[in-house]
This record gives structure tokens, C-alpha cells and sequence, in this order.
């Protein structure tokens, strides 16, 4: 199974990967929790894995995926929904810690806001550049 990317997914990989950095070190700083890189990658990494796989079965960065802006949104959720109890589960095997109600909705939809914070200019922007693309060239 071969995962083609064009730069348009390129970008959109880029600023999802900005959206979890964001997420993670948010939550040490709600948490006062020291800000290292070491830490944020703890907390991360669960949650990129998660996102790795919905990646594959979601095929998130690949053309048809943002091939319209509703398309690219609810890409982006579909994948997040699979892929934040998969990071839920990882974290909780890893650190011993149990999954409580209240940090799994936490985590979802503080992640979420976060990639819907700069997906939705993008595919409102990436619409207008598609628009503006088609009419030159006709």
C-alpha cells in the first residue's frame, strides 16, 4: 500500500505535526509540568503514533483527501477520532497511568480545536487558490 503525497499534503502534515507540538506542550503548561523537549515528546509520541496509523487508513495526506475543504475536515476528524484512543491506549500502557473520562475528552477535543484552528483557514484558502488556479487556466 503506497501513501502518494504532494506538496499540498506536505503542508497539511507540517501544520498537523504544529497543532500536536501545541498540544502537548499546552498540557504541561496547564499541568505545570517542566517544558522539555524530552517531555513533549513523551506526551507526544502515543498520540503521533495514533496519528500514523488513521494516517495509512485514512490516507489524510494523500490528494483525494483535501480534494475539497468538507473533504479535508472530516478527513481530519475521521482520522483524529480513530487515531486519539489508539494514542489514549498507548499512553496508558506506557506511563501505568489509567484513561480517565475527563483527560480522553480533554485530549480529544483540545487536539481537535487545535487542528481545526489552522485546517479550516487552510481549506478555506487552499479552496480559493484551486478556484483562482481553474480560472487561469481556462
Amino acid at each position: 500500500m503506497r501513501l502518494r503525497i504532494l506538496p499540498t499534503g506536505y503542508v497539511l502534515l507540517v501544520g498537523d505535526l504544529v497543532a500536536f507540538l501545541l498540544f502537548a506542550y499546552y498540557g504541561k503548561l496547564a499541568h505545570n509540568l517542566p517544558v522539555t523537549i524530552w517531555g513533549i515528546g513523551e506526551t507526544l509520541a502515543p498520540f503521533l503514533i495514533g496519528w500514523i496509523v488513521a494516517m495509512f487508513v485514512f490516507r489524510t495526506y494523500g490528494e483525494r483527501a483535501y480534494s475539497s475543504w468538507w473533504r479535508q475536515l472530516l478527513t481530519m476528524l475521521f482520522a483524529w477520532t480513530l487515531a486519539a484512543p489508539i494514542g489514549l491506549l498507548i499512553r496508558a500502557w506506557w506511563t501505568g497511568v489509567p484513561i480517565t473520562l475527563i483527560f480522553a475528552a480533554v485530549a480529544y477535543f483540545v487536539t481537535l480545536a487545535f487542528l481545526l484552528g489552522w485546517r479550516l483557514p487552510f481549506a478555506i484558502v487552499h479552496l480559493l487558490w484551486k478556484k483562482t488556479r481553474h480560472q487561469t487556466v481556462h
